[in-house]
């Protein structure tokens, strides 16, 4: 479940970031080309960081640098989208998964595409039976195609790099939205829509691909305005719903950001598709007085 829900620097990096961390300045950026942004000014009492993630790739891909290392053991606390380490809060998600409108895909679809999403499954994800399957939102299933188009057996999110790296540090992680409000998102899109949406997604397997295949790309390229222009693309299937999965969330972040922040030094990871765009967190961040600038990472 945790699953689901880049290269590391060299001794010089770490050494430029000790060098630098007690006089309150980290190495910028040369370009905005970064997954790791310093907010601080306005009533922050020391910088707070924000990160963006990937939530599931290749486990050889899914490393942290050594910066942000250094920051999960400097920061006063981590905040992940979802507190993914809190075993309550994933047994209620889980209890949570089925779909509210009372649709299922048999009624949704005719009967030949219903039987085409149900035969792949069954010969792509045979360790989950359909009939749990298709209880779910069909949004939920058609995330579930990207750990399919993924070239490796072992895969991984950096999500949970981050945990493990707190854990060692004995830090605690914490969460901006619950699994229960991340699902309740997928029930305000039109059930038909969402199922059309999987159907159109296994008919263009090969076109996702190469599109998984590039996002992954520009992900370890840290280039997040392309990155959040590949995620709002019509291809990207979720053009239609961009204020309900993406914008009206980072307005939701921010909004928290200073009470969450003001005393304490924090380090938000979210997907990185969030942080750029006129409606990104950085930008909302920027709008409200903060200095956002992009470290080297």
């Amino acid at each position: 479940m945790k699953k689901y829900i880049a290269a590391v620097l060299s001794l010089l990096s770490v050494n430029l970031f000790s060098s630098c961390k007690n006089n309150n300045s980290l190495p910028t950026a040369l370009n905005s080309k970064s997954l790791l942004w310093e907010i601080s000014g306005k009533q922050l009492a020391s910088p707070s960081y924000f990160f963006g993630t990937m939530h599931l790739m290749c486990a050889e891909d899914a490393a942290l640098t050594e910066t942000v290392k250094a920051l999960i053991k400097d920061v006063d606390q981590i905040y992940l989208e979802v507190d993914m380490d809190n075993a309550s809060e994933l047994l209620s998600g889980i209890m949570d998964l089925r779909s509210k409108s009372g649709q299922t895909l048999h009624s949704a679809l005719s009967p030949d595409d219903y039987k085409k999403v149900k035969d792949f499954f069954e010969k792509f994800q045979p360790s989950i039976p359909f009939s749990l399957l298709e209880t779910q939102p069909p949004l939920m299933i058609s995330s579930s195609l990207f750990e399919l188009l993924l070239p490796c057996e072992s895969k991984n999110g950096v999500e949970m790099k981050i945990i493990d790296e707190a854990y060692k540090e004995k830090k605690q992680t914490k969460g901006l939205e619950t699994i229960a409000f991340q699902t309740s998102i997928f029930d305000s899109i039109p059930y038909q829509d969402q199922a059309k949406d999987l159907v159109k997604s296994i008919d263009s397997l090969e076109k996702n691909r190469k599109a998984m295949y590039e996002i992954i790309q520009v992900y370890k390229d840290q280039d997040i305005e392309k990155l959040y222009k590949l995620s709002a693309s019509e291809e990207s299937g979720i053009s239609n719903y961009m204020d309900l999965l993406l914008f009206k969330r980072n307005r939701n972040w921010v909004s928290q950001f200073t009470e969450i922040a003001k005393e304490k030094s924090t380090l938000f990871a979210v997907g990185a598709g969030h942080l750029g765009g006129e409606k990104g967190v950085l930008q909302l961040l920027k709008s409200q007085g903060y200095s956002v600038r992009p470290l080297i990472n």
